[in-house]
């Protein structure tokens, strides 16, 4: 199987290994920048997942499970008795690290030292969107353009490469709504939750159930921002991620 890493973890076990997750439809490009903000102290790994940007021509996962099962084993090898290791996942790729976490601990007895999850919900509360993940390819962009933004109007028009980014985009729909919302076991580790006050997909409360999924600390932080903010926020996301995997003291929402 081919790496599901951008970058390899490289041999220095003195940083702070981060694991970073994209969201729906989006490669490493998601997080650019922020190895160069977070570095040296704290290693930036972005997780590259089939179907999307280098890896367009891959057949792109369709269930959570089997993803956080792969993921799982790929990150084992890296977690020496000594590594400090943490995750940020985006979205969807909340949900995929919330459940990489669980496999973690379940097989390694493995923590991490910290979950951050931003622009999306507790994995115990139902969607609060209708599912789209059957419409067609063009009312398919269309919804998520309207629902989250970021696809350009000159995109939408490009039907080679709609043909390109739908089946991924397709396939990560589906996955999000095939999750199984139950009431899962908390992690023992303390988890930070973003939030974009003008976020119209993922309420707040949904940001704030985060605080059950945890039998350590948690934080809330809601930026003045919409649903896409790992850009614009850059500066201040990557600096409360420094500040709280160096030791510093925040304060619970």
């Amino acid at each position: 199987m081919t790496s599901l890493f951008q970058n390899a973890p490289s041999p220095n076990r003195q940083a702070i290994r981060l694991f970073c997750v994209p969201h729906a439809g989006v490669g490493p490009s998601a997080f650019r920048g922020w190895k160069e903000q977070l570095k040296p102290e704290v290693e930036v790994i972005v997780i590259q997942l089939p179907g999307r940007e280098s890896r367009f021509r891959e057949e792109p996962y369709q269930r959570i499970e089997g993803l956080a099962n792969d993921l799982t084993e790929a990150i084992r090898p890296y977690l020496a008795d000594n590594q400090r290791f943490a995750f940020f996942g985006n979205s969807l790729g909340g949900l995929i690290s919330f459940e990489t976490l669980h496999e973690i601990e379940r097989r390694t007895a493995r923590r991490a030292a910290h979950l951050f999850v931003s622009a999306t919900g507790a994995p115990h509360l139902p969607p609060p969107l209708a599912p789209i993940g059957d419409l067609g390819d063009r009312e398919l962009v269309r919804e998520i353009s309207e629902r989250y933004g970021g696809i350009p109007s000159q995109v939408m028009q490009d039907e080679e490469f709609l043909a390109v980014v739908v089946p991924t985009l397709r396939a990560d729909i589906r996955m999000l709504e095939a999750y199984e919302r139950t009431a899962p076991n908390p992690l023992s580790c303390p988890i930070t939750a973003f939030g974009g006050s003008r976020d119209q997909t993922v309420p707040m409360e949904h940001i704030a159930g985060w605080s059950e999924q945890t039998t350590d600390s948690f934080t809330r932080v809601i930026l003045d921002e919409e649903h896409l903010f790992l850009q614009s926020a850059r500066e201040e996301l990557t600096t409360n991620v420094r500040e709280t995997l160096l030791g510093a003291n925040h304060g619970v929402d």
